[in-house]
């Protein structure tokens, strides 16, 4: 066997739910951070409000990515499962407090946009984790 590819562990489980957990509640936390952020610079700055379902879609993404890539290198294994399901996590719980606070204004087209965000942001974080915990 190759040195560079590591061997499967057959009791190693698919999702490592404490690390997603952890990571989801890492990504509501980075997007309360980024979100509160990006408002005192749209208080404070000429910035025209065009440009905020943009900075809105890249808090998602930034926020999902680190979540999960915090998942993954604590699970240290199958970064992709466990990104994912940072990904899945943090749009039920974003879905689930949109619901509480705006009940009118959830659209399917918006959501499955958001959910497809999220479950790429995901990904891309999983991996990314797992590469930096090798």
């Amino acid at each position: 066997m190759s040195p560079l590819i590591k061997p499967e562990n057959p009791g190693t489980p698919i999702f490592h739910f404490s690390s997603i957990y952890r990571g989801a509640l890492v990504s509501l936390g980075v997007t309360v951070g980024l979100s509160i952020i990006a408002g005192l610079t749209y208080y404070f700055t000429s910035l025209s409000e065009n440009t905020m379902s943009w900075v809105a879609a890249s808090i998602l993404f930034l926020s999902v990515a680190t979540g999960s890539g915090y998942a993954a290198k604590r699970a240290r294994s199958r970064g992709l499962f466990n990104g994912l399901g940072v990904g899945i996590v943090s749009f039920i719980l974003i879905w689930i407090i949109s619901g509480l606070f705006l009940p009118s204004s959830i659209l399917l087209a918006g959501a499955l946009g958001k959910l497809t965000l999220t479950l790429a942001a995901g990904g891309l974080g999983g991996v990314i984790g797992v590469a930096i915990a090798s």
